[in-house]
Order: C-alpha cells, then structure tokens, then sequence
C-alpha cells in the first residue's frame, strides 16, 4: 500500500509538473498557428479588395502574394517564398470567412 501511495504521489506532482512546462509550448504552438491564419486571411482580404476596386488584375494576386511572402520571410528563405495557386487559395479562405460571419449574426 506504501509504494502504490508514493507511486499515485509521484504521478500526481509529475502529471502537475508536465501541465506547467507543457503548457507554454502549447501557447506556443497556437499562437504561431493563430498568426500563420491570420495574416493569410489578412492578405487574402486585402488583395481581394484591391482586386474587387479594379487596383489590381486578377492575373496579378499571386505576384502580389508572392512579393508580400518575400516581404515577410526572412533573408535565408525569401527567395524560396512563392505561393503557387494562391489566387484559389484565398477565394476558399475569403468563402470560409464569410460563412463564419454568417453564423454568428
């Protein structure tokens, strides 16, 4: 009965123990996907609405998103920045939007 106390002990303060150190990776891990959908949906909005008043061609989204990729990116991987079919991408981003929108009212 001793070691199974000491072993229901053990588990208690490692299980304790793992939910604080763990916890501030899985904020850490929302919050770098809570960015990422973020700015997606930002320059997919923006684009869309320069694309919409005539400020761009629809021809012109993904070198728009491709030069805003670059922007964003860091030295080492700006050249390698590119999104390919980004134009698809944003029209499903932008319906997904719009439906949320539409639930919450």
């Amino acid at each position: 009965m001793k070691s199974f106390l000491i072993f229901l002990a053990g588990a208690v303060v490692g299980g304790v123990a793992c939910f604080i150190l763990a916890s501030g990776l899985f904020t850490g891990i929302g919050a770098g996907v809570g960015i990422a959908t973020g700015m997606q949906a930002g320059m997919c909005l923006a684009v869309e609405a320069a694309r919409e008043q005539g400020l761009i061609a629809a021809d012109q989204v993904d070198d728009v998103l491709n030069a805003t990729g670059k922007l964003i990116a860091s030295d080492e991987f700006g050249n390698e920045a590119t999104s390919m079919g980004a134009n698809l991408d944003c029209e499903k981003v932008i319906a997904q939007l719009k439906e949320a929108a539409n639930k919450t009212k």
